[in-house]
């Protein structure tokens, strides 16, 4: 199974410390199978934090 992450960095180990915490299911590293909902996410927090 591939499995995206939706970040404009690469992430060599996830690290809960940077996760938000107020999302819905709570903090943590989330992925997804769908790549264009991972770019989409990635194209979402560079507009944000760039």
């Amino acid at each position: 199974m591939i499995l995206y992450h939706g970040s404009y960095l690469e992430i060599k180990s996830p690290d809960l410390e940077h996760s938000r915490k107020n999302v819905d299911f709570g903090c943590g590293f989330y992925l997804t199978p769908i790549y264009e909902q991972a770019v989409k996410w990635c194209e979402k927090f560079k507009l944000q934090y760039h």
